[in-house]
């Protein structure tokens, strides 16, 4: 029942809220003028209420909340002052856009103020909508649906997620008859992400984003094609932002201008949906599986240097619910494409301007005025400058990255002196390569003209930062830019000055530093300057060198207390380690190719990079000038062959370690020796061949004690309490596995940490002593998540699962080993069996559980996120 008294309804009531779309922006534009704007916003409204005979509880600024007796009255409300919002004719001629949201509740009053959950509901309501749109709830639905005004009907917008309210509401908005249907999707929480955020206003393009969203309707595959600097990227986010609600199970994000190689396509793909490799399986078999049940968008950007891996992209059509949205400079000529080219930016004629404050609509001249507000923000579009501004971007031919780095220069040059510079720069500006499309030619004479306004020192600073890849921080600017000081310049200045000239811009990196990066059509345009200045082959070289020594450093603490950090740092600079290895190669470069083939191995395993490290390492070793008996190529093969043992490929693990330690011996490297001795004893290990495994585990501890190398000791005291406990002779398990153990604990080796607490777990499992033999397990899990080491993570899931069966608890058994099963499919290897050495959980299960049961345990642990099966892991018994 709804109160009758004189005061606010309470009881039953209906809620609403209302706000005015862009009103700060209204505000900012109009100044004064506003006023009268918000006064026929406020008049029409509040004669809308009361027609509805609701009570206004408050306002805000631009928003208002009321209150009405009945969902039919607040029904009438809304379709009223909608229709007199658009009927009216405003002070500023353009429509007063107002999103409304009503819901149906319990209205609870004290102290004045309505209190409950319901009041909530109607306000997040109300903000998902756009401009001129009512939504309702479910509840408010069910009351109106029958008793709806003349010329409205209902639309059902589905099932959403509303910040702050616990429960999905279900939506629905109406159609108004003669007012605007056509509307955005709602602005609710559950699409799935990483569509990066923009650190910059997006400017215009209605149009163009308005015929994205239809063709991404009616295409399953749209590329977006012009060329660099058109706005491409800019137009794919916002595109995709904006239809994100068509999307249940996610818009992802894919960056391929660091990319260069057409194989890797599929897993920079995988990388950014958060998939792994799965074994020997190919990435792309295993994108295709993934994504056949998924609503998802993938966006795929700078794709045009990779454009033989065009049929990829057509292979993952075969999900029937995926869309893809491609930028590039060139369409990929597959079927079902569908091409958008982007256009420059319109400009109004310079000879018959229009009014200021339709100028100032315009795209081209709103993009200027932005960005050179950024730089200035005493600058404005004002009578005085307007025919100049205009002038600029006509000139510019309306390319949106000509026109950024054009008002960069506001403080500079000024409009008049932009001008002036234009007039002596049209030959750059059109002098492209007559070959080159028209707009690209002119795209590469902006970029010329703001390298033209450098001065010596920072235009070879900004041609010689080209060669990174993925970014760079102000250390490796300098060793690779500038390492003895021949520029003549600060390092870190001249970064200040081309982050002011827009030529290289900040983004936050991973590790908590400052990184800086270039667009891609800028990076282009420095590697072509850098070879026409003769630096390329010199830069090159310090590039690789640079990053050689990176990963060199990075290797030796990737068994020590700081690996967390260093396989971080890996991670963060493998574009540049890829390019570095690239260069290397591609100049059959031996020493350096196989050095970071060697360096980057373990972080290639624990990262979950298996398949393309041993590509890398291929192509090194197959190297012409790599075939020497070098310490080099020992290192390389011993890498070569630690890759293939992750995923148990015995016959190259074999072949790879047996040449390795050839090479040592001929060296007469005692260390170097002793590690492949060693690794040869895990290749036989792996054949199952544990005697004599067992002879060169002893062989090579014996090398490592006498070359004083305690972790090497320590690791071959781990393997050899595996072979053990596989012979049986559980005590020297158990006590080499502890003496392992410490040894590792002394080093802060976490990886080996990792390995001998494992060991010692089975041991004393085996030995009946159940507890301990689980708090070694559980600690070993935890050692690996520190270290996101998957292998050593599956390792600890398998033992767990083992622990359960033994303990008649099959289904946690069944779900534990069904994670593990997706831990290893997600790094694309796992410990090899023969070294493990667990009975099938399945068939232990089978004791106490029917196939049915086991199936579905298992499922349920194959669905587990990796967060959520290390949580049940830890859950106490």
């Amino acid at each position: 029942m709804t109160s009758v008294s004189d005061g606010p309804p309470t009881g039953t009531v209906t809620f609403l809220f209302t706000d005015v779309e862009g009103s700060t922006r209204l505000l900012q534009e109009l100044g004064a003028g506003y006023d009268p704007v918000q006064r026929d916003h406020l008049r029409l409204m509040r004669e809308a209420i009361a027609a509805g005979e609701g009570t206004e509880i408050g306002t805000e600024g631009d928003s208002f909340f009321a209150v009405f007796r009945t969902p039919t009255s607040a029904l009438h409300a809304v379709v009223a002052a909608q229709r007199a919002l658009a009927a009216h004719e405003w002070p500023h001629s353009r429509p007063l856009r107002v999103r409304m949201g009503i819901h149906t509740g319990e209205g609870r009053l004290e102290g004045g103020s309505y209190l409950g959950i319901a009041v909530n509901v109607a306000a997040r309501i109300a903000a998902a909508g756009n401009g001129g749109q009512v939504l309702l709830s479910d509840a408010t639905r069910a009351l109106v649906q029958h008793d709806l005004p003349e010329g409205v009907r209902l639309r059902d917008l589905g099932t959403h997620r509303l910040k702050d309210i616990a429960h999905p509401q279900h939506l629905h908005d109406l159609v108004i008859e003669g007012l605007t249907a056509d509307f955005p999707p709602v602005r609710t929480l559950e699409v799935p992400s990483n569509l990066p955020d923009q650190l910059t206003s997006f400017v215009g393009r209605e149009r163009e984003l308005a015929e994205v969203g239809r063709l991404l309707t009616s295409s399953r595959l749209v590329t977006l094609t012009g060329p660099g600097g058109s706005g491409k990227t800019r137009l794919s986010l916002q595109a995709a932002s904006s239809v994100a609600g068509r999307f249940p199970d996610g818009i992802f994000f894919v960056e391929l201008a660091a990319i260069e190689e057409p194989h890797l396509v599929p897993s920079v793909i995988a990388t950014a949906l958060g998939l792994k490799e799965e074994g020997p399986r190919p990435v792309l078999e295993t994108l295709q599986s993934e994504l056949r049940e998924r609503t998802a968008l993938l966006v795929l950007d700078n794709f045009e240097q990779l454009i033989a891996a065009a049929p990829v992209v057509a292979s993952l059509l075969a999900a029937p619910k995926i869309r893809i949205l491609v930028t590039s400079r060139t369409v990929l000529h597959v079927q079902g494409e569908q091409e958008f080219p982007v256009p420059p930016l319109e400009v109004p004629d310079p000879v018959a301007l229009p009014p200021l404050d339709a100028l100032s609509r315009n795209d081209a001249v709103a993009l200027f005025v932005a960005r050179a507000v950024a730089v200035d923000p005493s600058f404005s579009l004002g009578q005085d400058n307007a025919r100049m501004v205009v002038e600029i971007c006509a000139r510019l031919d309306g390319l949106p990255l000509a026109i950024e780095l054009a008002a960069s220069r506001i403080r500079l040059l000024g409009p008049k002196g932009m001008l002036e510079r234009l007039d002596h720069a049209l030959p750059l500006l059109t002098g492209g390569a007559r070959d080159l499309p028209a707009r690209q030619r002119t795209l590469r004479g902006a970029i010329a003209w703001s390298d033209e306004l450098l001065t010596t020192e920072l235009r070879a600073l900004f041609h010689r930062l080209a060669v990174f890849a993925g970014g760079f921080d102000v250390d490796a600017a300098q060793s690779v830019c500038d390492s003895d000081g021949e520029l003549g310049i600060e390092t870190l200045d001249g970064l200040q000055a081309l982050l002011d000239n827009s030529l290289v811009r900040p983004r936050p990196g991973r590790l908590g530093d400052v990184r800086f990066e270039m667009l891609q059509t800028i990076r282009e345009y420095g590697l072509e300057r850098i070879e026409a200045d003769g630096d390329a082959e010199a830069i090159g070289r310090r590039h690789a060198e640079y990053f050689l020594a990176l990963a060199d450093r990075a290797e030796r603490e990737l068994r020590g207390p700081h690996q967390e950090a260093y396989l971080d740092l890996l991670e963060l600079e493998h574009d540049n380690l890829r390019a570095a290895l690239t260069w290397a190669i591609h100049r059959g470069q031996a020493e350096p190719s196989l050095l970071l083939v060697w360096a980057l191995w373990r972080f290639w395993h624990l990262r979950g990079h298996l398949s393309a490290g041993r590509r890398w390492a291929t192509e090194a070793l197959a190297l012409p000038s790599a075939q020497g008996r070098t310490a080099a190529r020992a290192k390389a093969l011993g890498a070569a062959g630690g890759l293939a043992y992750w995923q148990t490929d015995a016959a190259v693990v074999r072949t790879a370690y047996e040449e390795a330690l050839a090479i040592w011996r001929e060296l007469k490297d005692e260390h170097g020796i002793a590690e492949a001795t060693a690794n040869l004893a895990f290749a036989y290990a792996l054949d199952r061949n544990m005697p004599e495994a067992v002879s060169l585990f002893r062989e090579a501890r014996g090398m490592f004690a006498t070359v004083g190398d305690v972790r090497g000791v320590a690791d071959m005291l781990f393997a050899l309490s595996v072979t053990d406990r596989l012979s049986g002779n559980l005590p020297s398990a158990r006590s080499g596995a502890e003496e392992a153990l410490r040894l590792h604990r002394q080093l802060d080796d976490r990886f080996g940490i990792t390995g001998s607490t494992f060991a010692l777990g089975r041991a004393l499992f085996e030995l009946g002593e159940v507890d301990s033999g689980r708090a070694q397990f559980l600690d070993g899990l935890e050692a690996a998540a520190l270290m996101r080491d998957r292998t050593g993570m599956a390792i600890a899931l398998d033992n767990l699962a083992d622990l359960e069966n033994a303990g008649g608890r099959p289904q946690r058994a069944m779900r534990l080993a069904g994670a593990s099963e997706s831990v290893k499919a997600a790094v694309g290897g796992e410990a090899p069996p023969a070294m493990v050495h667990l009975p099938d959980p399945r068939e232990v299960a089978r004791r106490l559980l029917s196939e049915a049961e086991i199936e579905a345990s298992w499922a349920d642990g194959r669905a587990m996120t990796l967060e959520e099966a290390l949580a049940y892991a830890r859950e106490p018994l």
